[in-house]
């Protein structure tokens, strides 16, 4: 039942794919990714990026209120992987 309403990739061709197979004439595509946390029709993100990106963009999600699948490996550090967790909490107060 969910629905693709923005598609987000700084490879044009990759973005393109991913519009082509949301199969929504409406969907959005996205360059950055700050963008689409910023739209308001968009209440979840599937995080799909070079691990060493996973951090900041889940943060990011977690500060703008989305729900959030993040691919493995979840991150490279304790550090990190402490700080998203931390930003999750926070964003479910």
């Amino acid at each position: 039942g969910a629905k693709v309403v923005a598609v987000c990739d700084v490879y044009g061709p990759h973005r393109q794919k991913g519009v082509e197979r949301s199969r929504n004439p409406e969907v959005k595509a996205y360059v950055d990714y700050r963008e689409l946390l910023a739209d308001k029709n968009v209440d979840a993100v599937v995080i799909g990026t070079p691990d060493h990106l996973h951090c900041e963009m889940v943060v990011d999600a977690a500060q703008a209120g989305k729900d959030i699948y993040c691919e493995k490996g979840f991150s490279h550090t304790m550090p990190e992987a402490k700080r998203m967790r931390a930003a999750i909490k926070k964003s479910r107060i």
